[in-house]
């Protein structure tokens, strides 16, 4: 049952919305809060533009947010087949975000030379908190479409 559910339209209305969600908050993030944050602690990698500001490739970063935000729609509704509670939404979402996150700045932690250990904790964080709304979001959706 569950892969065919994977299938249908209601699952890619959930996955559609879920993706311009997380592309918005991930936008707000990397664009207006953390901003700064990442040009002053990791702008010796980026390519920058005459002010300072870091160019971002987006059909790159949007191709790495899809997915992500994909993974975590199929996981929390995997969950919520299983147990379909707000809570196991938002569980699944936190610690499957917080393990991509972790996946990703431990790599850099390892080999890439000066990559800042809090800027790690951020971005785990980060990702937690991102999975964690992703299960709000997708728990709501499988009511509403």
């Amino acid at each position: 049952m569950m892969m065919g559910f994977l299938f249908t339209l209601k699952f890619l209305k959930i996955a559609a919305a879920s993706v311009f969600i997380f592309v918005l908050l991930d936008f707000l993030w990397l664009a207006i809060v953390a901003s700064k944050l990442y040009r002053q602690s990791l702008g010796y990698l980026a390519e920058l533009d005459p002010e300072g500001k870091i160019i971002f490739n987006i059909p790159m970063g949007l191709l790495a947010q899809v997915a992500i935000s994909l993974c975590l729609s199929v996981f929390i509704v995997m969950a919520l087949q299983l147990d379909n509670r707000l809570m196991t939404a938002m569980g699944t979402g936190a610690f499957l975000g917080m393990m991509m996150y972790v996946t990703f700045d431990f790599t850099n932690l390892s080999f890439v030379k000066g990559w800042p250990l809090w800027i790690s904790v951020i971005d785990v964080v980060w990702g937690s908190v991102q999975g964690a709304l992703a299960g709000l979001y997708v728990f709501y959706f499988t009511r509403w479409f």
